[in-house]
């Protein structure tokens, strides 16, 4: 998730970045994947097809968010002394993804939905899928810090995954 996360700050123009928080982009991309994986929609013949998938779901969800904050009234060139030019936008969510990428982002949500406690992985699904802390804990019967403790253990399971993955073989 977090090459995901990269991806899609590398694609958010600079005057945008105030306003389109890049994960919120990825866990609105996560919900609209799982919610059709789920019902099986998906058919992943080729290696690198998982990583395509969740790009141009990604892209899609960026792109909605190009849309709306820069629609007439809430502009962002509003907010600027200056005019941002329609290419800084394009150019945002023009690049393609790196290939490589797919099968290590595939992994890296299979070890750490594998590696947690069956209450964080459900946890950890429902707040994938974009669900609020608040809408989590009453779903599942907990409190609010439980649910943020649930995904902070999630969370650094992930960041210990991606530490090992950046120190160099001995």
């Amino acid at each position: 998730m977090a090459r995901l996360v990269g991806f899609v700050r590398q694609r958010i123009s600079p005057n945008l970045q105030r306003r389109v928080d890049a994960e919120d982009v990825v866990q609105s991309a996560m919900l609209s994947f799982f919610v059709r994986a789920s019902s099986d929609a998906y058919v992943l013949d080729r290696a690198g097809d998982l990583w395509r998938l969740l790009t141009t779901i990604t892209l899609h969800k960026l792109r909605r968010q190009v849309e709306v904050h820069t629609a007439a009234k809430r502009a962002v060139r509003r907010e600027e002394y200056g005019s941002v030019e329609a290419s800084l936008l394009s150019a945002a969510v023009d690049r393609e993804p790196l290939p490589g990428d797919a099968a290590a982002l595939m992994d890296e949500l299979q070890q750490v939905m594998q590696n947690c406690s069956p209450p964080e992985r459900f946890v950890l699904q429902l707040r994938l899928a974009g669900e609020t802390i608040e809408t989590i804990a009453e779903s599942t019967d907990r409190s609010q810090r439980t649910v943020r403790r649930l995904l902070q253990n999630c969370r650094e399971q992930l960041e210990r995954r991606l530490l090992m993955e950046k120190e160099p073989d001995e």
